[in-house]
């Protein structure tokens, strides 16, 4: 074994987490009306070995909390369709994501990142919960 390299370090450590990519993830296919400078940037990537999936509410916002691992996978997991995001916050979401791998890259426009944000919580929402009911706790009964 090289010196300063652990057993668990390499290749065969990653294993067990991009078969946990491959079983939560699918491939992502970007919105052809996206602007050419983020397909470009979609093929960039590509080429340079990154992968970009797509995962349901619950899963993305696992594979968020760990951007890490994900660097380490050269994968980028992004929403799926169940968010429900517009085009614009596609491109402010993609913008963001993609810009600390290609930093020429325009910014994202912070307003329509917002708006990607507030739709992605919503979309981790229960739906027996129903539109415009909040998340927290339930407020106190009056008394009878």
């Amino acid at each position: 074994m090289a010196p300063g390299r652990s057993p668990g370090s390499g290749l065969a450590a990653l294993l067990p987490a991009r078969l946990g990519l491959w079983a939560t993830t699918a491939p992502f296919r970007p919105d052809p009306r996206l602007p050419p400078d983020l397909l470009d940037a979609i093929r960039v990537l590509a080429v340079k070995g990154w992968r970009l999936r797509r995962a349901g509410p619950r899963n993305h916002a696992v594979w968020l909390a760990e951007p890490e691992l994900q660097h380490r996978l050269r994968a980028v997991v992004l929403p799926d369709a169940r968010a429900h995001l517009a085009l614009p916050e596609w491109n402010a979401l993609l913008r963001h994501r993609l810009q600390p791998l290609l930093p020429a890259l325009a910014p994202a426009d912070p307003l329509a990142l917002g708006q990607a944000a507030q739709r992605l919580r919503s979309a981790l929402a229960p739906e027996w919960l129903g539109p415009g009911r909040p998340l927290g706790p339930l407020p106190p009964r009056s008394g009878a």
